[in-house]
């Protein structure tokens, strides 16, 4: 049974609007054998590295007959904005109603039916070909996922802009059942914050931490899942200043930040400040230590990420593009695994 503490966690997380995945939260407050989940602090600090800067622009929304125009994220704009994404070839058969890609028929009554929706005024489509252009632009840096991606694989979207006040999910609602669409979703801008110039994040152990890499140790619930046994311990501060100069002395090392408590949860503060709940339940003393690394254009950051997960007093090292696949489910309404996404070199 989950605390009061994870109900109120995961109504906050859920405020947010898809920056972090109400499925890896554990409650603050540990309690003996709890449930191991991954930090939801590390998830929602680790989000706004590179997610902060994706939602300036959903992308150049085109149709046969209109003129290109850009449908942008803008939270000082008087509409919501809402993306309906259509079936491609690449859409999970067993997660959606897709049975294939879209046919043109189907793509007529998909922009019929949003137009009709209640509150949408203004209808705007993405054909593939545009949103392949838009996504090399986006994950220029990222050249593994763009290797993995073919303009087939995206799918062709509408943009709906809302009038104030309408309740998304009314929209979702009706068009529920629509043939030849996949998802539905809104558009949830992100607040900006100065990690996002970094490329890898190391971030360090907290006290009572549950991460295995502190040293928490795990046992099978009986049902598939961890137990914590064992709490982990936060980093001392030999181990700190040992991951400080082992970071300095990287090759491809161009600029090294360290990120204390007070700060991570300032900035933590600013990017969430629309989720009272979650800014609530949030301390200074729940937010990670960490390292923020920008390295050269051509260094090798796959064999940066792996050395320094050895490293003692390291909870977690992510690369920024850990988050690329959180933007091409949410921008691009394509979901593809990590080893695709972000592959690191064993």
């Amino acid at each position: 049974m989950n605390s009061a503490m994870e109900d109120r966690l995961r109504e906050a997380l859920a405020e947010a609007g898809a920056t972090v995945d109400a499925a890896t939260l554990r409650p603050l407050r540990a309690s003996e054998r709890r449930r191991f989940r991954v930090d939801f602090r590390l998830v929602a600090v680790a989000a706004t590295v590179v997610l902060a800067g994706a939602a300036t622009t959903v992308g150049l929304l085109s149709g046969p007959g209109d003129e290109d125009r850009a449908v942008a994220a803008d939270p000082a704009g008087d509409g919501r904005k809402m993306i309906v994404f259509l079936c491609a070839k690449s859409s999970d058969r067993e997660q959606t109603a897709c049975k294939g890609a879209v046919s043109e028929e189907e793509t007529q009554e998909i922009a019929a039916a949003a137009r009709k929706a209640p509150g949408v005024t203004e209808v705007s489509y993405t054909h593939q070909t545009a949103a392949y252009d838009n996504f090399r632009r986006d994950f220029a840096r990222n050249k593994a996922l763009l290797a993995a991606v073919d303009v087939d694989d995206l799918p062709a979207s509408f943009g709906l802009t809302l009038t104030k006040g309408t309740d998304p999910r009314r929209v979702q609602e009706a068009l529920r059942g629509v043939p030849g669409i996949s998802t539905v979703q809104e558009v949830t801008p992100y607040g900006s914050t100065p990690a996002d110039k970094w490329d890898v994040t190391v971030f360090l152990c907290t006290p009572s931490s549950a991460m295995p890499s502190c040293g928490a140790e795990h046992k099978s619930d009986g049902k598939g899942g961890p137990v914590v046994t064992r709490d982990g311990k936060g980093v001392t501060p030999a181990q700190r200043e040992a991951i400080r100069k082992l970071i300095i002395s990287m090759p491809g090392a161009k600029e090294v930040f360290f990120e204390d408590q007070t700060t991570a949860y300032e900035n933590f503060r600013r990017v969430y400040k629309a989720n009272k709940a979650l800014i609530d339940a949030t301390k200074v003393s729940d937010m990670p230590q960490s390292f923020r690394i920008l390295l050269m254009p051509d260094a090798d950051w796959s064999k940066a990420v792996n050395r320094l997960r050895r490293e003692p007093g390291v909870s977690q090292v992510l690369h920024r593009c850990v988050n690329d696949g959180t933007r091409l489910r949410y921008y691009y309404g394509l979901t593809l695994p990590e080893s695709k996404v972000c592959p690191v070199e064993k």
